[in-house]
């Protein structure tokens, strides 16, 4: 989840119908192809190369790559490149494991629903309206992690009880580090995404 992080300032439908014929062997694997397994990788690597690169597995190296976190006051002059590089950040082993489960556990519940394009841009465009809503509501806050994208993928995959989900993980916020509204962001937009998504498909 959205992880805040403490500097010198206080802080922050229907399913696919392509068909493949059944005279026609593949090889494709469900695991190797899920974009939540890649994802999962994508997030696990970023981790690793921060850690070796800052000098410290176990935390964060904020004064290495402050420019990649969302740093409020910063973006309000300019770094609009943080609203999306700090999705891909984590500030501790415990905070990209939390989001790695819910990754895993909402993501494949959306790719059963949406083809591969329809989750890559749920999952980047909830992260990103996630961070809008913490950077316009966070005050002058720091903070990294995919909460808000992951949350859109709860909001994209569970529909309205998607919103009953959250109420419950709200109570996991251990792994958040308090990022309510990245989380809240994210899932509203997972939510509009999932009508949008069906409308065009003809899905209730």
């Amino acid at each position: 989840m959205f992880h805040l992080l403490n500097r010198s300032v206080t802080d922050k439908g229907p399913l696919s119908s392509g068909m493949t014929s059944s005279m026609q062997p593949t090889r494709n694997s469900r695991i190797r192809d899920s974009p939540s397994v890649q994802m999962s990788a994508v997030l696990l690597i970023v981790y690793l190369i921060t850690g070796i690169v800052g000098g410290n597995i176990l935390s964060l190296n904020l004064d290495v790559f402050y420019w990649l976190a969302q740093v409020n006051a910063d973006v309000w002059h300019g770094a609009v490149w943080m609203l999306f590089t700090s999705m891909f950040l984590h500030a501790s082993p415990l905070h990209l494991g939390g989001n790695l489960l819910f990754l895993l556990i909402f993501g494949t519940s959306l790719e059963e629903q949406v083809p591969r394009g329809k989750w890559l841009a749920t999952y980047l465009l909830s992260g990103l309206v996630g961070n809008l809503t913490f950077l316009f509501f966070g005050g002058n806050a720091v903070g990294v992690g995919a909460s808000g994208a992951i949350y859109g993928l709860l909001g994209a995959a569970g529909g309205w009880k998607g919103l009953v989900g959250m109420i419950f993980f709200i109570g996991l916020d251990i792994f958040a580090g308090g990022g309510f509204l990245a989380h809240a962001g994210g899932v509203i937009a997972g939510l509009l995404l999932r009508h949008f998504w069906l409308s065009k498909t003809g899905g209730r």
